[in-house]
């Protein structure tokens, strides 16, 4: 059994979802809209030579008797060399671009950057087109950078939590015509019976990597005082917000409620928008997380952006339009801006009031 990757889909074909039936078989879907058809065979009985082939899906890193465990580590030291994107929103081809112009990946897209730790700060969801193919390229990548002593960490951000709890508002046009062709709602292709689900269910929230932390929106003050420091945030989330139908909610602690709301690591943008958040203020917090500097996305810029004399790093550099797009890149300390076609950049200060 191969699928292959190709330059070409057939139009509009989507997938591999890979879902548990009730006894606990892996069975393979996909939708092929053109024809509004639907196909789904037993995982092991795939054909290869009657299926798409799928881009960013790598069949030979599919064991579908995997537990998905979260890693209770969340702090990593001695890295030599670190890049960090953030925001994808279905933009494959821009983020394949971006990581192959930088010697992130080979030409057959598969990792080359040896024990680097590559830090993707959430939101593959959403917006684009390419949601899936992303999705299993950065499942695959994160198999590949472990077997060359490296690292994938994929943290969580608004938008794969929104899909985890039924908000689909934001989704490409594409998935809603795959849930109809499937006659089941988008989120449930990532439920906890899904291959990918589960995987999604293990990933971190946040993470340290040598001096430097890393969360999709950020952390207030206010979180951190009531909640406490990054391993706390992470047990929280997982043992009881993810899933949870955020317009449902009733929060039975205060803990609860900071983590999940505007002030949230999801959601935060305070750094930016805030105009009575000052540089004292990101000290308390990088204190409090044992670090010297906070990398955030979720709030969009044209560039990858610091702010707080370094303090702050924004690295959503807007790749959801699907024509731009920066890199961070971290070697030996020093603080690079990587371009989309391989420029390598001086990282400016600006200015936290926007």
């Amino acid at each position: 059994m191969s699928f292959s990757q190709a330059d070409t889909d057939p139009p509009q074909a989507d997938g591999p979802y890979l879902m548990y039936d009730v006894s606990g078989n892996l069975i393979a879907k996909w939708a092929w809209p053109e024809g509004r058809q639907c196909k789904k065979t037993a995982w092991a009985e795939v054909d290869t030579d009657k299926t798409p082939k799928f881009q960013g899906f790598r069949p030979e890193t599919v064991v579908p008797d995997t537990v998905f465990q979260r890693n209770p580590n969340v702090v990593f030291e001695g890295v030599d060399k670190v890049a960090v994107v953030s925001d994808i929103h279905g933009q494959y081809d821009v983020i394949i671009k971006l990581l192959h112009s930088h010697g992130i990946i080979d030409d057959a897209h598969r990792w080359s950057f040896g024990k680097g730790h590559f830090v993707v700060v959430g939101d593959i969801f959403d917006r684009g087109d390419q949601v899936t193919e992303a999705l299993w390229f950065i499942y695959n990548l994160q198999r590949e950078a472990a077997a060359a002593g490296g690292h994938v960490h994929f943290l969580l951000g608004n938008h794969e939590t929104m899909i985890m709890e039924g908000d689909i508002r934001y989704i490409h046009k594409r998935y809603l015509i795959t849930g109809a062709l499937f006659q089941t709602p988008y989120q449930q292709l990532y439920g906890e019976s899904s291959y990918l689900g589960r995987w999604l269910r293990s990933l971190p929230l946040s993470v340290r990597v040598n001096d430097m932390v890393f969360v999709h929106g950020g952390f207030s003050r206010e979180l951190l005082d009531e909640v406490g420091g990054l391993e706390r945030i992470n047990d929280l989330y997982h043992e009881h917000l993810i899933g949870m139908n955020s317009g449902l909610a009733v929060y039975d602690s205060e803990e609860l409620a900071l983590l999940h709301g505007s002030g949230g690591p999801l959601w935060y943008r305070g750094y930016f928008l805030d105009r009575e958040f000052k540089e004292r203020d990101i000290d308390k917090i990088l204190r409090r997380v044992k670090a010297k500097r906070m990398v955030v996305g979720h709030t969009s810029f044209d560039a990858v952006k610091s702010f707080f004399n370094g303090k702050v790093i924004a690295v959503d550099s807007s790749i959801k339009f699907g024509s731009m797009g920066e890199v961070l890149l971290v070697e030996d300390g020093e603080l690079i801006r990587g371009g989309l076609l391989g420029e390598r950049l001086p990282l400016e200060e600006k200015s936290n009031k926007r």
